[in-house]
């Protein structure tokens, strides 16, 4: 057999492949799928979770994740309804507690407001250690008159990340987000002492519910605030 006929062969053989393993080359070359996220929470405990740091340890993101149980005997979707307003202030309160007890809002010489972890560091959810401190490069203000009132007004910061039913239709679970840029335009130190901050709407993508808003059986993603979590500044 010549050289001319293997090549015709080899030719022959590649060709009559699936497409699916003659693509094989190209998949592996493409970039790696990000960290599923959703995954991660699914076995974590209710609460503020997954706190994420900037280079230089100042804060980045995190998230909250509540769990409700569905009362159907007012009828499935009605009941669904209720659950997701109902894990929505949960994750509010969440934040809230949590923010009160380990944290300090400060502002920066850029007027951005920022959240620190009050003496060493703090614990979320699930028990691990966390450490926020101010950003590097900026005179940093602390404003423990109004911590208070920034962490209500940081509320409104929370962007829905996904809800999902769970437990074959018993349990409706809700993960919120709060990041670096949606606490900065939700916490403006003007706004809270003039008292604005209180009246300002909430992002079309945000923790507002719509009462029309009726959770189906499958997950829920909201695909904008997931890339905002992975993201790094």
């Amino acid at each position: 057999m010549n050289i001319k006929t293997i090549a015709i062969l080899l030719a022959l053989t590649i060709g009559s492949l699936p497409a699916g393993l003659r693509a094989q080359d190209k998949v592996q070359l493409e970039e790696p799928k990000q960290p599923d996220i959703l995954a991660e929470l699914k076995g974590a405990p209710d609460g503020v979770l997954r706190i994420k740091t900037n280079d230089d340890g100042s804060f980045s993101s995190l998230v909250v994740k509540a769990s409700v149980e569905i009362e159907d005997v007012i009828g499935s979707q009605k009941g669904k309804q209720l659950a997701r307003k109902e894990a929505e202030i949960q994750c509010k309160k969440y934040l809230s507690q949590w923010l009160n007890e380990n944290c300090v809002f400060i502002e920066g010489s850029n007027k951005t407001v920022t959240i620190q972890t009050k003496g060493e560091s703090a614990k979320d959810a699930a028990g691990n250690t966390v450490k926020l401190r101010s950003q590097q490069g900026q005179e940093m203000k602390v404003l423990s008159e109004i911590n208070a009132s920034l962490s209500q007004a940081s509320l409104k910061g929370l962007n829905v990340v996904t809800s999902d039913v769970m437990d074959g239709g018993k349990e409706f679970v809700l993960v919120m987000s709060l990041t670096q840029k949606s606490l900065s335009q939700s916490a403006s130190v003007g706004d809270v002492l003039s008292g604005r901050s209180a009246n300002r709407p909430v992002d079309a993508k945000g923790a507002k519910a719509n009462d029309d808003d009726a959770p189906a059986k499958e997950s829920k993603v909201n695909r904008d605030a997931l890339d905002d979590l992975k993201k790094r500044p």
